[in-house]
């Protein structure tokens, strides 16, 4: 019987961050992660320069998903490279789907044509997402240094929304709810979909094992890697109310942020990936 191998995907803000952009109540259950041996692949709407500090010091062997899944970075020292891309420091880095240069221009249009109302990150100064988000300068500019994706905040009516929301579908735009924003994103792609292509990576790799996943998450955006995977925790959100997912087999933290996180995955390391992995 193949051995059974595990694979951590986590959500950032709100989930293994607090508000703070800190981890401190979750640093014994990545100690714990770390002992194992087991990747902690961090899979996020940050974009790559947000997230890239984070992996220094959570995982730096592990790939990284920024952007909701439509930008892909693996370290070229753990030979999960799928091919192509370009080289970002020790990183290989893939974009997926639409450029964002024409994300936006369609989005544009439509908001022209409808007279829609919203302001999208790439009408903001460094300087407005300081005080939107509480970031010091270099955090705001790493935050707008996107690839792939548009976060925006809405301004107009929810009808409105639901109308953007449908006429961005028919040209190949999704809208997803994240934590603080809308985020406008290439169709066919989410954080399951580069779940399931980091997961193959592995599996390519390492062939003999049998490969598993826990994913971790507390928002909307966190849904499709949540439902995909072998197991699913979900974080609380005091502020947005609990995540509800369509399985029925996924535990809920008892608390938010990284209290929460931290104690949820000591106990699956306890009653689950340790006996996987005896």
């Amino acid at each position: 019987m193949a051995k059974t191998a595990w694979l951590i995907y986590t959500d950032l803000d709100a989930s293994l961050l607090d508000a703070s952009y800190q981890w401190r109540e979750a640093e014994p259950a990545l100690e714990a992660i770390r002992a194992l041996g087991v990747p902690l692949i961090l899979n996020s709407s940050k974009t790559l320069a947000e997230m890239l500090p984070l992996a220094a010091v959570m995982d730096p062997l592990a790939p990284i998903i920024a952007e909701n899944g439509t930008v892909l970075a693996y370290p070229q020292e753990a030979d999960l490279v799928e091919g192509g891309g370009y080289a970002a420091g020790s990183y290989q880095v893939k974009s997926c789907g639409m450029k964002r240069s024409e994300l936006l221009s369609i989005a544009e249009n439509l908001r022209g044509k409808h007279r829609y109302s919203y302001k999208g990150f790439s009408e903001m100064k460094s300087e407005q997402l300081m005080g939107l988000l509480h970031l010091n300068r270099k955090q705001a500019e790493a935050a707008l240094d996107r690839h792939s994706t548009e976060p925006i905040l809405w301004e107009s009516s929810s009808k409105d929304l639901e109308a953007f929301s449908e006429a961005l579908a028919k040209e190949g735009i999704v809208l997803v709810r994240g934590g603080h924003f809308q985020h406008l994103m290439p169709a066919g792609q989410s954080k399951g979909s580069a779940l399931t292509r980091v997961l193959q990576c592995y599996q390519a790799r390492n062939p003999d094992l049998k490969w598993k996943t826990l994913a971790i998450g507390d928002s909307p955006n966190d849904s499709s890697m949540l439902e995909v995977a072998d197991a699913a925790i979900v974080i609380p959100n005091p502020k947005r109310g609990t995540l509800q997912l369509k399985r029925a087999d996924y535990c809920t933290a008892e608390a938010p942020g990284p209290v929460g996180w931290g104690a949820s995955v000591l106990e699956f390391l306890t009653t689950q990936l340790s006996i996987a992995t005896t």
